[in-house]
């Protein structure tokens, strides 16, 4: 009797560590989805002009380096982002660049900010891959305050799968 009781019992524990152990899997298994009420952290770099001056000697471009992107804006309302994000899972997500300028101290640490930031790219990723994150176009919002731009802010915003 004693043999039988314990066998059984080692059924029902078996049983519950089976259902353990698949409560697991499926935790892990599912899909890690972006909160969106944690604002992402962005990156700010300063205005640098580039070599290009016009008549009156003022610079007609500026660059902006973040490291991992790079943007450019002119004088005449054009600009351009650009760099590479890296998707983690198979699962899909969708990247989204973010950019504005502003008026700040050397090291841009007192920014005051022109506007709020703006979408400017997009990009849907999945299984492991990287993905080019790029836009541009001929009007840039904040052409007409251009002499004033001495810092930029770059975020990247994850909805979906973002690990």
């Amino acid at each position: 009797m004693a043999t039988y009781q314990l066998t059984r019992g080692t059924r029902r524990n078996g049983r519950a560590g089976l259902v353990i152990l698949g409560l697991a899997v499926l935790a892990a298994a599912a899909p890690a989805v972006s909160d969106d009420s944690a604002p992402p952290v962005g990156r700010t770099t300063v205005a640098r002009p580039a070599a290009e001056w016009n008549k009156d000697g003022k610079p007609v471009k500026l660059e902006f380096d973040f490291g991992d992107f790079k943007a450019w804006a002119r004088r005449d309302g054009s600009w351009n982002a650009e760099g590479t994000v890296q998707h983690r899972g198979l699962q899909c997500g969708t990247y989204t660049l973010v950019l504005r300028v502003g008026r700040g101290s050397p090291g841009c640490a007192d920014v005051q900010w022109f506007g709020e930031p703006r979408a400017v790219a997009s990009v849907t990723l999945c299984n492991n891959a990287p993905g080019p994150l790029t836009g541009g176009n001929n009007e840039f919002r904040d052409a007409a305050r251009f002499d004033e731009i001495s810092c930029a802010e770059r975020v990247i915003r994850c909805t979906g799968n973002c690990k």
